[in-house]
């Protein structure tokens, strides 16, 4: 319990920050959250987790800097490094081909890619790549559902998801449109989707 106090302690802290427009203080804020979740998983997570999850969530960190200076290309190696990790990390756990579960991720993946590719210019291979990844990440979490624990897996599973939806919003806010007030939807399910993959490490019944 005082994990998630204290993780939800520093994503309040960020988005403080914001509302009072002290960039500083928000660019510092902005790693802390996950990287408590890692220090958790680290300590009491369990295999075969949590390496993966412990790695993804530090490579995210350094993303979440990257990003917050304005560094989009390091900043999208760092996030395409953590969903490889929890791309491996959920691998690890279970091989079920389950490619059925796969169809809905590669549809949002080629939906998306679709609206994108006309915008991308030189970006367009690296976020192919990117959106490859962590569509192939959440069809891996889906794969763990009736192989995990019922706690694990769907944690993990809707982690994976909203870690999805914030990525997707942020493509479509840099590439396609502007949204306002884009940065509330894509920090909540950012730190939903990382809290959910935390914990899929954490229950105390995974396995």
């Amino acid at each position: 319990m005082r994990i998630w106090l204290s993780f939800a302690a520093l994503v309040f802290v960020f988005f403080a920050a914001e509302a009072f427009g002290s960039r500083a203080a928000a660019l510092a804020a902005k790693p802390l959250p996950v990287v408590v979740l890692a220090g958790a998983v680290w300590v009491g997570g369990r295999a075969p987790l949590r390496r993966g999850v412990t790695i993804g969530l530090l490579a995210s960190a350094v993303g979440d800097l990257l990003l917050g200076l304005d560094l989009f290309l390091p900043g999208l190696v760092a996030f395409l490094c953590a969903h490889l990790a929890y791309l491996g990390a959920f691998v690890s756990d279970t091989r079920a081909p389950a490619l059925g579960r796969g169809l809905p991720f590669a549809a949002w993946g080629l939906l998306l890619l679709g609206r994108l590719w006309p915008s991308l210019g030189a970006l367009a291979w690296p976020v192919a790549f990117y959106v490859l990844a962590i569509c192939a990440m959440m069809w891996r979490a889906a794969a763990r559902v009736g192989h995990a624990t019922g706690a694990s897996a769907a944690a993990g599973l809707a982690g994976a998801v909203s870690f999805g939806i914030s990525d997707s919003l942020i493509a479509w806010d840099r590439f396609l449109a502007k949204i306002g007030g884009v940065l509330v939807p894509v920090m909540l399910f950012y730190w939903l989707g990382q809290a959910g993959i935390a914990f899929a490490a954490l229950d105390k019944e995974n396995r």
